[in-house]
């Protein structure tokens, strides 16, 4: 069965094994979409930690991919990589989706830059899947 996620109007098809669609986890929202986040607070619950880990970091090594998006549009990338992943997709079919996600005017970002946003995912939103890192 096929996972669909709508992300921006976009629809993006993950193939997993397992049925029934699945959406991303609701992480808190952000007013600022051009501030980066502040580092994370080990006060903070570690959902919001995590969220603050992956959209900073994004901002930092990728401001190409980040410029014009909100915190929630970076980290819903994150939710849909790790949820595909936590349902045994296929590699290809990730940065298939990642490419789709991160397309401006329907020109998906290349390869290398989705195999990077998928690896910075794995390193700060799904650790559990560092196993797969090699893939990407």
């Amino acid at each position: 069965m096929a996972t669909i996620v709508a992300l921006s109007g976009c629809t993006i098809n993950v193939n997993v094994p397992e049925q029934g669609a699945t959406t991303p986890a609701t992480r808190p929202a952000t007013t600022e979409a051009t501030t980066t986040p502040p580092a994370a607070d080990p006060a903070l619950d570690p959902a919001t930690a995590q969220t603050y880990a992956f959209v900073g970091v994004v901002r930092e090594k990728l401001p190409e991919l980040a410029n014009g998006r909100g915190d929630d549009e970076i980290q819903a990338m994150a939710d849909v990589i790790c949820n595909a992943l936590a349902k045994d997709a296929k590699g290809e079919d990730v940065v298939d989706a990642t490419r789709s996600m991160g397309s401006r005017d329907g020109v998906p970002i290349d390869t290398a830059t989705a195999n990077e946003v998928i690896k910075l995912a794995i390193d700060t939103s799904c650790p559990g899947q560092a196993p797969r890192v090699t893939e990407f």
